[in-house]
């Protein structure tokens, strides 16, 4: 396996209109927002070499679908000149399988290479398309594919001004016998920063594989968001604001039931591998807590406003 590094890139777009005024007055924002992982792929040999951007609705997704294609590529050559052409639908329904599927109405992914949409699923923003065009356009010289975005729009009878904001959320580099990841993830008490190295394991037998990296990075990255929702879910339940068999009790239970396999995975890859973290790993059920601190503030506004309503007794409250 040749060495890979990347990273998953957090990024928002706002575009506006400039219109044809002295002041130049910017009207009509719009706003588009990704997960990108940019995938250089280059085989032992050195004879296959391809190149695939991901990007998806949220960063879990985003590192496991990129984690899939990964492994496409290493065990079964090229992937963009096979003569029976791979199947991304089934590629993409593997990844978001289970709780992702039934519970996130929203999620979307979409695969490019060289600037040509190769696969999407969901509704992603049109203008993530012709942002990658004007990076396989120019060399993929992505540091100012938004100038070349603006100067596309120019040219095509319409000024606009590009803001664009971004933050690495994943930095990830893989070789034979080393794995190391780095995390970065915003949660309302602040950034959650910690990193990782894996090498072989005497004991075991389990070898260091570029997906599987991506894989583990995308259960943290998943598990860290769903211990959130456990946490707020779990005040919820407490405040008695979930009504029993509801949809939300419901993804309450397999929100719960999802995190446990999640950690139980990483469990399994510790056991296989020697992996150092610095600092400690992270504790998901102190995210858990924390989130449940942060839900008692946030629904202390919608406690009061039932009581006034008389909805709740407010003798059985104290918030």
């Amino acid at each position: 396996m040749s060495e890979l590094r990347t990273s998953l890139l957090r990024e928002k777009f706002v575009i506006e209109e400039i219109e044809d005024s002295e002041d130049g007055r910017r009207t009509l924002p719009i706003t588009a927002m990704s997960n990108r992982i940019a995938l250089s792929l280059i085989s032992e040999d050195g004879t296959d070499n391809e190149t695939f951007i991901v990007r998806t609705h949220n960063m879990h997704s985003c590192a496991r679908l990129s984690a899939a294609i990964t492994r496409e590529f290493y065990e079964r050559g090229s992937i963009v000149n096979r003569a029976n052409p791979i199947s991304w639908k089934t590629i993409w329904g593997n990844v978001i399988k289970g709780y992702e599927k039934n519970w996130n109405p929203e999620i979307w992914g979409a695969i490019y290479h060289k600037g040509r949409i190769i696969f999407d699923s969901g509704e992603h923003h049109p203008f993530l398309d012709i942002i990658e065009q004007c990076d396989a356009h120019n060399d993929q010289a992505y540091s100012q594919s938004v100038e070349f975005a603006e100067e596309a729009f120019e040219k095509a009878g319409k000024k606009v001004h590009i803001n664009y904001d971004s933050n690495v959320a994943l930095v990830v580099s893989c070789k034979e016998d080393e794995a190391k990841c780095g995390i970065i993830i915003r949660t309302p008490d602040g950034a959650t920063t910690f990193n990782y190295t894996a090498r072989p394991n005497d004991n075991s037998d389990a070898q260091i594989h570029a997906h599987t990296t991506l894989t583990v990075a995308a259960a943290f990255l998943e598990a860290t968001q769903l211990a959130f929702k456990v946490g707020m879910l779990n005040r919820k339940q407490q405040y008695r604001l979930i009504e029993k068999y509801s949809d939300e009790d419901k993804q309450h239970g397999k929100a719960k039931n999802r995190l446990g396999n999640l950690n139980r995975a990483i469990n399994n890859y510790e056991n296989q591998f020697h992996v150092n973290y610095r600092p400690d790993r992270p504790t998901f059920q102190q995210m858990v807590n924390k989130a449940e601190d942060f839900a008692t503030q946030a629904l202390k506004p919608l406690i009061k406003q039932m009581i006034d309503e008389g909805a709740l007794d407010d003798t059985d409250w104290i918030v």
